[in-house]
């Protein structure tokens, strides 16, 4: 006999009754779920066979954020990594879903990845979308948002999906050499759709406060001198040159010149802030 409260645990937390799963389920459909809430579920045998970020970065060239040549060198090299590992990880993450015994799992995979969406509509980041779910979204299913927070911003997927690898605080001395300059996409889509959401009380100016305080933050490229890396992150690095120096005023609270550190308190505020609480309750 099927117990209704069995379906509606595969179907609304999970993906669907297998053949036999009903029945599995039997008449206890919530401690099937919370049976499944364990960090050793979160990564499959499938994914975790797959190449990590750090050696697909080293099939990138070095000159990321140079010249018209080095941009067009950048995009081609991406390209064939997303030919090459992109259909593998679309693979390892369908035979994932199909064969997994805790779809609950998958299921917030799918959600928390599409919170924090980075998209292979950009080439350069194609290739490391399947590490990104491994790497960041996976181990921290069962832990602190903030952590996952953390862990999907540094990632290297993100900080090039949303530009921040490229990003240079004007006043810095990179900055002033180069005359390149801030961006924000990094910082708007944190406040408006990471934590506080849309309404969450933010201003035009915290998006450009948050924008230098997450500068220096990049990837790790053999062209970077060791002694202008100020703090490393997985397959991410701060680098200290390209940092906007001095203190910054994000949602009334000053954050004073911290390097790598700015970066981490002002996530840890963000992701403890009320509206950040009815945001993700909300979704």
């Amino acid at each position: 006999m099927i117990v209704p409260g069995a379906v509606v645990a595969a179907n609304r937390f999970g993906l669907g009754a297998r053949p036999g799963e009903l029945a599995a389920i039997g008449g206890d459909p919530k401690g099937w779920l919370k049976a499944q809430l364990a960090p050793a579920n979160a990564i499959p045998a499938a994914v975790a066979a797959l190449s990590g970020t750090a050696a697909r970065l080293d099939a990138l060239p070095t000159a990321m954020g140079g010249g018209a040549d080095a941009q067009k060198n950048v995009i081609l090299a991406a390209l064939k990594m997303a030919r090459q590992d992109y259909p593998q990880d679309a693979a390892a993450r369908l035979q994932a879903a199909i064969a997994t015994d805790t779809p609950l799992v998958e299921r917030l995979v799918a959600f928390w990845s599409n919170h924090f969406t980075v998209s292979a509509m950009r080439p350069v980041v194609a290739g490391l979308i399947g590490p990104f779910e491994a790497e960041a979204i996976r181990p921290n299913l069962f832990g602190r948002f903030v952590d996952l927070l953390k862990a999907a911003t540094f990632h290297p997927a993100m900080l090039l999906y949303l530009d921040n690898a490229t990003s240079v605080g004007p006043d810095s001395r990179a900055g002033q050499r180069r005359g390149r300059g801030l961006n924000e996409n990094l910082a708007r889509e944190l406040m408006e759709l990471h934590t506080l959401g849309v309404d969450g009380g933010y201003s035009q100016a915290d998006v450009t406060e948050l924008a230098k305080i997450l500068t220096g933050w990049t990837i790790h490229r053999p062209n970077i001198p060791e002694r202008a890396i100020a703090a490393t992150r997985g397959s991410a690095v701060f680098v200290t040159p390209i940092h906007q120096p001095g203190p910054k005023s994000l949602l009334g609270e000053t954050y004073r010149e911290d390097g790598p550190r700015e970066a981490e308190a002002a996530l840890d505020m963000l992701a403890a802030h009320p509206s950040t609480a009815k945001f993700i309750a909300t979704k």
